[in-house]
């Protein structure tokens, strides 16, 4: 493919020497993800990537304590702790559980939390209340990254400035904490919210309050399970809309994280989720790999992979994380995308490559 460099780590893609694609995704095409004039060099931008892939799950969090079964995916020495809030919760019982997941991942970064908005004191509370500091900070968690399942993807007539208010009040709290980067959870998953068009999110009013979260913020994060976007979504646009929105994140140099988690989880007879052996239907491995595949065609790569399940909550169904042998665990999917998933870097003076993983 033109535009190709080889490094002595990695491979990368000046961005202006590929052309705009356009396949699978009607109308979508690709946008220069920052202006390639100087040289990067692989050197310089892809030499030194550290950890860019997370690992958890509210499902089977428990298993990641057994390091011996995710060898290679930690010898990387790209992967980190995925740790969504109400995951740690149940892992805190007993504490061994989180203690033994900590030493597995001693040495691979801060990890990378999931969390909800609520009020901007959730951090600063003592550990008395049970919020943050209880379950994080006490157990010995300090996440410089959060994701955030904010509690609307628009403000109301009238209120976007009084949102936006609330939102700085709860960011600069995380940031007190040593959170450095808060992402709002973003992905048109409603049928009724605004998809059809070119840079939806970018233009649309219904999106301005989540832009201004994310330029706060620093970061973006999408919620998109494989299988989910690759059946279509939400409906006609969602596809696009993904697309350019993470071709967005990037231009204006955010942390641009993708959830990926197999979907849908189904439930058995009672109503209950089923277990990972009991979810017949799961091609979650094969799906990543096409939705990959797909976004590095319209070079809407994202500077993070993270995977996760929400099974929610079932920390001891540990099938559903590990081992990284078995196909559809959240370690083998984080294997697949540690050894062959391309991801989005800013180099010097904010200029974009994209940077291949390099060769084992």
């Amino acid at each position: 493919m033109a535009g190709i460099k080889i490094s002595a780590q990695h491979s990368y893609w000046h961005l202006a020497l590929v052309p705009a694609i356009a396949l699978a995704i009607p109308g979508a095409h690709a946008a220069s993800q920052g202006d390639p004039a100087v040289d990067l060099g692989g050197s310089t931008a892809c030499a030194n990537l550290g950890v860019y892939i997370f690992v958890g799950g509210t499902g089977g969090f428990d298993g990641l304590q057994n390091g011996d079964q995710f060898t290679e995916l930690l010898q990387t020495g790209h992967v980190g702790l995925y740790e969504h809030a109400t995951a740690v919760a149940a892992a805190e019982q007993p504490p061994a559980i989180m203690q033994n997941i900590e030493s597995v991942f001693a040495g691979a970064g801060s990890g990378q939390a999931e969390l909800g908005q609520v009020g901007w004191n959730y951090f600063t509370l003592p550990p008395s209340y049970g919020y943050y500091q209880a379950v994080y900070i006490q157990n010995g968690l300090h996440p410089s990254e959060a994701n955030i399942d904010t509690p609307s993807d628009a403000a109301p007539p009238g209120q976007l400035e009084e949102d936006l208010i609330v939102w700085r009040e709860y960011v600069d709290a995380a940031r007190s904490v040593g959170i450095e980067t808060v992402a709002p959870i973003v992905g048109p998953n409603d049928s009724s919210e605004p998809k059809l068009g070119d840079h939806v999110f970018a233009t649309n009013p219904f999106y301005a309050l989540e832009r201004g979260e994310a330029l706060y913020g620093r970061a973006i994060a999408f919620d998109v399970p494989p299988n989910f976007f690759l059946t279509g979504g939400s409906g006609p646009g969602y596809q696009k809309f993904i697309v350019q929105a993470i071709q967005w994140g990037n231009e204006h140099h955010l942390r641009t994280t993708m959830l990926l988690s197999p979907y849908p989880w189904p439930a058995n007879s009672d109503g209950q989720p089923d277990t990972f052996l009991q979810f017949t239907n799961n091609t979650f491995s094969k799906d990543t790999q096409t939705l990959v595949s797909l976004l590095t065609q319209h070079l809407a790569i994202p500077s993070q992979w993270s995977v996760d399940n929400y099974e929610d909550p079932y920390p001891r169904d540990a099938p559903a994380v590990v081992p990284e042998t078995v196909p559809n665990t959240t370690t083998a999917v984080g294997l697949w995308l540690a050894t062959n998933a391309p991801i989005y870097v800013n180099g010097p003076d904010n200029l974009g490559a994209i940077c291949e993983p390099p060769v084992q």
